[in-house]
């Protein structure tokens, strides 16, 4: 019973925010290998996110989008536009189509990010792994801000842009774009969030099927 309450108060400071003081994030790749293929058939959770910039100390994420996938097929979603409070440059709408207009009723990052806690916190104590094209990135946006903003979390990750240029050869970039399109893959709305990370979830379960 000790060992079971220890593990229930560690899950609960995973998804509480200490507004005090900042949180401690590890974002960590996974190994690809029949375990992970095994798991990865059960459940994992495709992410993505768009930016004001690169820099995830100093830019900051303007939406996010996440997708559950279970057996493969896609069951639930997250998406959200986040005001956090910078001005979106020009440059940054003409990639992503999102303006300053868009995102000063949206929610702040308090709100947005206690209700993704809620979504991903399986993800957060490394039960549910998280896929993402480049995970990089996103993850270094994605645990900076979480750590910003006093969460704890330890997130395991796939990177789709990696285990794709293991399964497919020959193909002249591995943009997200191009591999979804060599999986007949239709990206309704390219650089939008939720579309990517539902684009990015079902390159993944092809990657896994591809012999």
């Amino acid at each position: 019973m000790k060992l079971r309450r220890n593990n229930l108060e560690l899950y609960s400071n995973l998804l509480i925010p200490d507004v005090e003081n900042k949180g401690v994030v590890t974002t960590k790749p996974v190994v690809i290998n029949n375990y992970t293929i095994e798991k990865l058939k059960t459940r994992y959770i495709a992410f993505d996110t768009e930016t004001t910039g690169l820099n995830p100390s100093r830019d900051r994420i303007i939406e996010l989008g996440a997708v559950l996938f279970e057996n493969g097929k896609c069951v639930k979603r997250f998406q959200s536009l986040v005001n956090p409070g910078v001005f979106i440059s020009a440059r940054v709408t003409a990639v992503n189509n999102i303006t300053n207009s868009m995102i000063k009723n949206a929610p702040t990052e308090e709100v947005v990010y206690s209700e993704l806690a809620e979504f991903l916190k399986d993800a957060y104590n490394e039960q549910t792994i998280i896929c993402a094209h480049n995970a990089r990135f996103d993850m270094n946006f994605l645990s900076e801000t979480l750590m910003r903003l006093g969460y704890n979390a330890n997130i395991n990750y796939i990177d789709t842009l990696t285990f794709a240029k293991q399964k497919i050869k020959g193909l002249y970039n591995y943009k997200q774009d191009t591999v979804a399109h060599y999986f007949d893959i239709v990206n309704e709305q390219a650089h939008r969030a939720a579309s990517d990370a539902e684009t990015c979830g079902k390159i993944l379960w092809n990657l896994i099927e591809e012999k």
